[in-house]
């Protein structure tokens, strides 16, 4: 939840907003005052409350420019609103110097709030996560989530870097039962509790392999549904604690999950060596382009990948996109690995190529794969 303090001297604009507030269904009013001279108590109470928005009436600006820039001063993180029905270019250079961030022309909807309370928050507490990875199928069963997991424990596991993934399929998320990890309230409980989490409650939903960290679904309790303000939240917590966040995402991109999109500095859409998944990969770019994400960070990764069935020049046609790299079809030790509820061996033609693909992502030397491998790497490597 978004926690919010409305600052207006309208009572009835303030109780029209209040349930407004309520009605959006993703903030949280913390305080509601009238707008006053720069008072050090009020001041103080209001910044108590710890608010992540500031929602002030700037309606008569000479009186309450004081205020904001004071509350701009004292507040730890509250990011200021204005709003009112008309302002100039002036006007608006004005309040932006005391730190409004964002303004709403008056009368607003509760769309209008929601959007303005997004750009506000990511400007006062912008996610700065530099090595955010996403994973995506083409379609379901590509094996994405297999190929998430062992590249994330690559990166832990011999790069030595702090690394967590993030099962973000809450409905059909199978990582847990995949290892035989003890049941917890996982990804739904931390994304529940996403604007009030710590350290003692993180660790409790964290299960690890090894040094990977694993925040996981649970299909059986998925939770409700969630919105972008609760993966924001999220993030913004755990980016200083790892160097590395993998997230394993549906092929479906929902409102929710674009936010950890708009952090990723790649995203994967993982396919197959048939028709259906090559031609899917156009529809998930085009997914992903239409939720703002840049396409130079749209990357195609092969799964399975027989160099026999495909040339480079193939994938290119039929996916409308380069890869980015291919891993083998190395179904016995993937099937073992799956069996015995464990990683795929590390010296497996998968688990090598897996940990070379974590190698180019962490900017590592290179000890890349060899033999057979090494010639299917550097065939379909887009370097």
């Amino acid at each position: 939840m978004i926690r919010l303090a409305l600052l207006t001297s309208n009572v009835a604009a303030a109780d029209a907003i209040e349930q407004m507030v309520q009605d959006a269904g993703i903030f949280e009013l913390v305080y509601r005052g009238l707008v006053v001279p720069a008072i050090d108590s009020e001041v103080r109470q209001l910044c108590s409350a710890d608010p992540d928005i500031i929602l002030l009436e700037i309606s008569d600006w000479q009186r309450v420019s004081q205020v904001a820039a004071q509350l701009n001063r004292a507040s730890r993180r509250g990011a200021l609103v204005g709003f009112r029905g008309e302002w100039s270019s002036d006007e608006q250079k004005g309040f932006a110097e005391v730190g409004i961030v964002e303004l709403l022309h008056e009368p607003f909807s509760p769309m209008d709030l929601e959007k303005a309370a997004h750009r506000a928050v990511h400007r006062r507490q912008p996610l700065t996560h530099q090595n955010l990875l996403a994973f995506l199928p083409s379609k379901a069963g590509s094996g994405c989530t297999t190929v998430a997991l062992n590249t994330a424990a690559a990166l832990a596991n011999d790069l030595n870097q702090r690394t967590l993934l993030v099962e973000a399929d809450r409905r059909s998320g199978t990582l847990s039962m995949l290892l035989d990890v003890e049941g917890r309230g996982g990804l739904a409980e931390v994304l529940a509790r996403s604007g009030a989490l710590t350290g003692v409650e993180w660790s409790q939903q964290i299960p690890s392999i090894g040094k990977l960290d694993l925040l996981l679904a649970n299909p059986f309790k998925p939770g409700p549904l969630p919105s972008w303000v609760n993966y924001y939240q999220m993030l913004l917590f755990a980016q200083k604690q790892y160097d590395f966040i993998v997230v394993d995402l549906p092929e479906v991109v929902n409102p929710a999950t674009t936010e950890l999109l708009s952090v990723a500095q790649r995203t994967f859409i993982v396919c197959q060596p048939e028709v259906t998944s090559l031609k899917l990969v156009a529809v998930r770019r085009a997914d992903l382009e239409s939720c703002g994400v840049p396409t130079e960070k749209i990357y195609v990764l092969g799964n399975r990948w027989d160099p026999r069935r495909l040339e480079r020049e193939d994938v290119v046609r039929t996916a409308s996109a380069p890869m980015f790299a291919a891993l083998p079809n190395d179904y016995e030790h993937v099937k073992n690995a799956a069996l015995e509820s464990r990683l795929v061996f590390r010296n497996s033609p998968f688990g090598n190529a897996c940990a070379a693909l974590a190698r180019r992502l962490a900017n590592a030397p290179e000890m890349g794969p060899s033999g057979p491998l090494a010639r299917l790497w550097r065939r379909f490597t887009n370097t």
